[in-house]
């Protein structure tokens, strides 16, 4: 296990050299410890006449003595630097201790590093070893005899693809246009960027199966090295085609249509070259060491062939960094999120000095490899990969991470796109989306930060570097961080789903609805799918909450199994004390169930009436034609008089005299239903159409014809205002009217002259005739309650 004190070995060893040389003596010899009375060391020259004698009382010894010699020079060497009783305290401890972690492994790693350079002289000819292993009869002619033999196989699967691209995929498959208008977007850009590369797809298949059948079918040896061989030459040539074309899919360097990432073609370019480059050597660094591993090579030769891999690879990085420093400082530079545009202090400073960071830190991680590969117990071989990858991988965590937060601040209606305010936006509305914008930037700021230290714990947690605090800290937020990131992801699939439902549920007409003058209130009839997705929505949310909570305490230690316990004891407890609430719920979960009602529709229950404008999980909101809000707790409601289902039958009178044509009327009301069946406006909403029913009755005065028709609900308010205006515009065409409410009242006959009348008896006739005129209103008056009486005897 790597320490951090191992990482500071080669400039301990330097100090060590340097201090050595400085208090060496003048004369020829090594410094030999002798012990005197007072328990002080004291270093005296030993010379050369010393070590004979030394030597000469070394050869009487048994073998035991020795053994006891050096059992006790083990055991003062064990013993601690300090006499008993003199330990270091204060802050001078923390060096001590370090210092003597470092001396206790000098000698350990140093044997480590020699060990390691000892095999470079031995290189050559192990691999000329492994070489001629390829033959069976160990002679290198034979070896090359073999490697061509694989390599001919290898050619063929590449003619065989050739051949199939020739027939096949140039006549079936159509290349994508270089220039196109057509704006792809989400997942149908990647399914295309996807198609884009299927005919490279299907050629890796077909030269992967023929080179693999050819050499099976017509293999010469038996030997297991050739044949691990070969497939070690198959396996390498497929995984790079295939980063190959999993980069075509991401940076899609020839058709910007299909480009996954916002980038012009010259980046796109130079990104794909990049990353096809990085893989491919890797890819080939690592088959190499397992090929030689595999053919019995030294494990110092697959070390420092593997060091030198790395090394010119990080060469070639650092060089790199160093030619393209100026444009990566203007493309730094540009992309200033400050409010005035210009870069702040330290956006410039970082873009002055980023090309130093990056060459130090691909020094520090030549370092910690070189430290590895020296180990005996070298097993941290996945962790050059990622740490030489960390700026692509910190580019897709950033952006991972700003949707993260922008997705969040919108679910919290903290911050809304400017798109999305509208052309016409007020003062109040700038206001709050520049302070919107202002918190989203302070927030994507501060998870930069937190990203960057995570991603530093992360690569030294791999490195075996465990720095107190922080890796438990980094490793909690890591788990943090996938946890919400997977439960927004689902949310945002659920949700979505759910508002493309919504959407196809609502009437297509609905702006029209909102400007009819509705006595019902102009409210709209949604589907069933508009009243039950966002019930389910909520309830899927708070379970998603509930869930990613828990989760998160189970994966920082928390011991969640009480505080379900706690919970289960509270929601009894609740469930007990709330009982209304809870009828509320339940029967409003079945009045949804039943489908007894929808939001848009006018109901009557109870003492209520009027159109459900929302439905929540304890109350109903119904909107009186009046325009009173009622909130209504779902157990209240009662039975359910529901208007929206099926159609209103409207039937209404039409009052004649008494010699007014009936045969004539009736067809007349006839045209006029035909001819509201073919208006564009309203002609959809009959269910029936308009007729004459008859003559209903006759009454002192007048005849009722009754006139029926059948409509949608909510539409048959329009319909019978049309219906009135059109009967009686065509009635008066033909010369009919309506009837005229008059009292006939007979006065008897006068034996007298009417000259002979006199004003007294004029005004005792005309008090008579008013008498009998109001008694006749009375007894009309009377009439409709008669008339509804007999309307529900019809029905």
């Amino acid at each position: 296990m790597t320490t951090p004190e191992k990482l500071y070995l080669p400039y301990i060893y330097l100090l060590t050299l340097l201090t050595g040389i400085l208090l060496l003596p003048s004369q020829q010899g090594v410094a030999a410890p002798l012990e005197n009375t007072a328990s002080k060391t004291i270093y005296q020259p030993v010379t050369t006449t010393d070590n004979a004698t030394i030597a000469n009382m070394m050869a009487g010894l048994s073998d035991e003595q020795v053994r006891k010699l050096l059992i006790q020079e083990l055991q003062k060497d064990a013993q601690p630097l300090l006499p008993e009783g003199k330990k270091i305290k204060g802050p001078g401890s923390l060096f001590h201790h370090i210092l003597k972690a470092l001396s206790q492994k000098h000698d350990q790693e140093e044997s480590q590093f020699r060990t390691l350079w000892t095999g470079a002289p031995n290189i050559l000819p192990d691999l000329e070893n492994v070489f001629i292993k390829l033959c069976p009869f160990g002679t290198v002619r034979g070896a090359v005899q073999s490697a061509l033999w694989v390599f001919l196989f290898i050619s063929i699967g590449f003619v065989v693809e050739a051949v199939f691209r020739y027939l096949f995929i140039s006549k079936y498959f159509i290349a994508a246009p270089e220039v196109d208008t057509t704006i792809i977007k989400g997942v149908e850009k990647l399914f295309a960027a996807v198609l884009q590369v299927l005919p490279n797809m299907l050629g890796l298949l077909i030269f992967f199966g023929a080179a693999y059948f050819s050499f099976m079918f017509f293999i010469w040896t038996d030997s297991p090295y050739v044949q691990f061989f070969f497939l070690a030459t198959l396996i390498t040539i497929t995984i790079i085609r295939i980063i190959n074309i999993l980069s075509l899919i991401i940076f899609s360097p020839q058709y910007k249509i299909f480009r996954v990432f916002p980038a012009d073609c010259g980046a796109a370019k130079t990104a794909h070259r990049l990353m096809t480059g990085a893989f491919s050597y890797i890819t080939i660094t690592l088959m190499l060491a397992v090929t030689l591993r595999r053919l019995d090579a030294d494990i110092a030769t697959v070390r420092l062939l593997q060091l030198f891999s790395v090394s010119l690879l990080l060469f070639t990085t650092a060089a790199a960094i160093v030619v393209i420093r100026k444009n990566i400082r203007e493309h730094i530079l540009a992309n200033s999120n400050h409010q005035d545009g210009h870069p702040s202090w330290g956006r410039k400073q970082f873009a002055a000095l980023w090309h130093i960071l990056a060459i130090t830190y691909l020094i520090l991680l030549w370092f910690l490899l070189l430290n590895d590969l020296a180990d005996p117990s070298y097993s941290r071989r996945g962790a050059f990969i990622p740490s030489f990858f960390i700026f692509p991988l910190w580019i897709v965590a950033d952006r991972l991470v700003q949707w993260l937060v922008l997705y969040t601040m919108k679910t919290l209606h903290l911050h809304q796109d400017g798109d999305l305010l509208g052309p016409q936006k007020t003062d109040e509305e700038i206001l709050q989306h520049h302070n919107g914008l202002e918190l989203y930037q302070k927030i994507k700021t501060v998870a930069r930060i937190g990203l960057v230290v995570l991603m530093m714990v992360w690569i030294a947690n791999l490195w075996d570097i465990r720095i107190p605090l922080f890796s438990e800290l980094a490793a909690i937020l890591l788990d943090t961080i996938v946890i919400m990131a997977l439960a927004i992801f689902m949310w945002q699939l659920i949700s979505s789903w759910i508002e493309r439902k919504i959407e196809e549920s609502l009437p297509e007409g609905e702006e029209d609805v909102e400007n009819n003058d509705d006595e019902w209130g102009s409210a709209a009839s949604r589907g069933r799918a508009y009243t039950l997705l966002p019930m389910v929505r909520k309830f899927i949310g708070t379970i998603l909450i509930v869930m990613v909570t828990m989760t998160v305490l189970s994966s920082s230690g928390v011991d969640i199994a009480p505080l379900l316990a706690g919970a289960g004891v509270i929601g009894l407890a609740i469930g007990f004390g709330a009982q209304k609430l809870v009828a509320d719920m339940f029967s409003g979960f079945f009045y949804l169930l039943d489908d007894a009602f929808r939001v848009g529709e006018y109901i009557e229950a109870s003492t209520v009436s009027g159109t459900v404008e929302t439905i929540t999980l304890r109350n109903a909101m119904i909107r009186h034609h009046r325009g009173m809000l009622q909130i209504v707790p779902h157990s209240d409601l009662g039975a359910i008089t529901n208007y929206m289902r099926g159609g209103i039958i409207v039937k209404f009178n039409l009052d004649f005299p008494y010699d007014a044509p009936i045969d004539k009327i009736r067809k007349i009301i006839k045209k006029v239903g035909l001819k509201m069946l073919q208006n564009e406006e309203y002609g959809k909403d009959f269910l029936r159409p308009l007729k004459s029913q008859g003559v209903r009755a006759i009454t002192n005065s007048v005849m009722t014809i009754r006139v029926k028709f059948t409509a949608q609900p909510g539409t048959h308010f329009v319909i019978r205002r049309e219906a009135f205006r059109l009967i009686t515009e065509a009635l008066t065409v033909q010369g009919i009217q309506y009837a005229h409410r008059k009292v006939i009242v007979d006065l008897p006959e006068f034996t007298q002259e009417r000259e002979q009348i006199t004003p007294e008896d004029q005004h005792n006739i005309s008090k008579a005739a008013g008498a009998a005129a109001m008694r006749s209103a009375e007894d009309i008056e009377k009439e409709p309650q008669q008339s509804k009486q007999d309307t529900f005897d019809d029905l």
